[in-house]
């Protein structure tokens, strides 16, 4: 392959080469398929699997689960959530893979007039349907359904 030299003034070079380290790890991720979920789904803890289906299930109703919510529902605390979704972004960025649940904060009204930012998950819609597969093939004892779902 041959090389191009870009002329770079000297201030720019350490930002220009960040870029540059940015851009191919962005290239290198790889999408999630369905071979690749029900694997992590094996590998995970009970609270994983639970907060990606969770996620999942109320990514594929259309919606967003608050992060509140989903400690809730986990019996854990929001900062323990939070510590669930940190461990398993970590584990997706090992594996050359996009992040399967992200967070954005939203801001609420609160009907006595004051604001509070609530911190929702959400999930990519495909991502989803392969996590709620992967869910009900472990449910049903049954992985080789999984392969199938996904192709």
């Amino acid at each position: 392959m041959p090389y191009v030299m870009v002329p770079v003034p000297e201030e720019h070079v350490e930002e220009v080469m960040q870029f540059i380290l940015r851009a191919l790890a962005r290239a290198a991720i790889q999408p999630w398929d369905a071979e690749s979920v029900t694997q992590l789904f094996g590998e995970v803890d009970e609270a994983t699997r639970s907060l990606l289906a969770f996620v999942a299930r109320a990514c594929t109703e259309g919606g967003e689960l608050d992060a509140a919510d989903a400690a809730r529902k986990l019996q854990l605390t929001v900062r323990e959530t939070t510590g669930i979704m940190t461990e398993l972004n970590g584990l997706t960025r090992v594996t050359d893979r996009p992040i399967l649940i992200n967070a954005r904060v939203v801001t609420e009204r609160l009907p006595n007039g004051r604001t509070i930012d609530k911190r929702m998950l959400l999930m990519d819609p495909d991502v989803a349907q392969l996590v709620t597969a992967a869910e009900r093939a472990e449910l049903l004892g049954e992985p080789n359904r999984l392969s199938e779902a996904g192709t």
